[in-house]
Formats: structure tokens, sequence, C-alpha cells
């Protein structure tokens, strides 16, 4: 069935508002499937849902940190629905279509924070580094702990 225009504009709206792209369908009274077809086909367009939505996010106020804060709530309070519903459910297509959702909310998550704030996933790669060469020092010269400790607390507080 072919849906007007406005269906299309009224969805698209209410995605970029902030809901999940199941509840935008349901509230503009299509079809899911309809919805995630039309989202597809804007993905990588100067039309993209998302990045209209992380713009959004971000003109709502409140600077890059704010706008990152209210996408990763967004995202838990989804992922939590997702797993009360799974708890609840008997049906195993629908614990399976349960389960990839919350699959793909995570991995929006992690593709939202590398993209909103690279630095921070700059920094945690980072960290994890300083982390594993202090374990692999400490294993390889457990004498000489307490150097490597002032090191790591110098290097923390800025001393380069």
């Amino acid at each position: 069935m072919a849906h007007p225009p406005e269906k299309r504009s009224q969805l698209r709206a209410a995605y970029i508002g902030g809901l999940p792209l199941e509840r935008a369908a349901e509230q503009v009274g299509i079809p899911y499937a309809t919805a995630r077809h039309w989202f597809r086909e804007a993905k990588g367009t100067a039309e993209d849902w998302d990045k209209f939505q992380a713009a959004s996010l971000i003109v709502a106020g409140g600077g890059i940190e704010q706008a990152m804060g209210r996408v990763i709530v967004r995202g838990l309070v989804r992922a939590e629905a997702l797993l009360e519903a799974l708890e609840h459910s008997e049906d195993p297509f629908e614990a399976v279509r349960a389960i990839g959702t919350l699959g793909d909310t995570v991995a929006k998550l992690k593709a939202a924070g590398k993209g909103m704030m690279p630095e921070a996933d700059q920094l945690a790669i980072e960290n994890a580094a300083i982390k594993a060469l202090t374990d692999l020092f400490l294993k390889m010269y457990p004498a000489l702990a307490d150097k490597m400790v002032a090191a790591v607390e110098a290097y923390a507080n800025g001393q380069r």
C-alpha cells in the first residue's frame, strides 16, 4: 500500500525528535517494515535520519556533552525496555527480535559515542595501553614497582 509523502515526513520528524523507529512507526500509523525501508533509503545520503537526529540533539541545547548524555539515556531506556520485553516474552520469535534490536541499540550507542566524542574513545584506548604496559612492566620487574607507579602518577598529573 502506498503511503502519502506526509507520512514519511511525520515518521522522520518523530524519529529525529527522539522516538525509536518502532515507536515512531506506531505513532504515525505505518508498518514497522515500511518505516525501516524508508529509514534505510535515507541512510548514507544527505537526508540520513541519524545525522539529523544527532544534530537536533546538539542544537536542542547544552552542547555536545549534554547531547551525548541524552543519546545514552535514550539508548539505555530502550535497552531496559527490550530486556523487560524479553523477560515476559513467551514467543521465541519475539524474543529473537528483541535480542536483535538490543544488539542494534548497543552498537548504535557505541557508534554515537565514537562519532560525537572521538577524543573520549581515543582516551579509552590510551588508558588501556598505559594499563597494559604497566601490568607488563610489573610482571617483568616487580622489584621496581614503586618506580613504575611513580612514573604513571607523574604522567597522569601532566608531567611529560
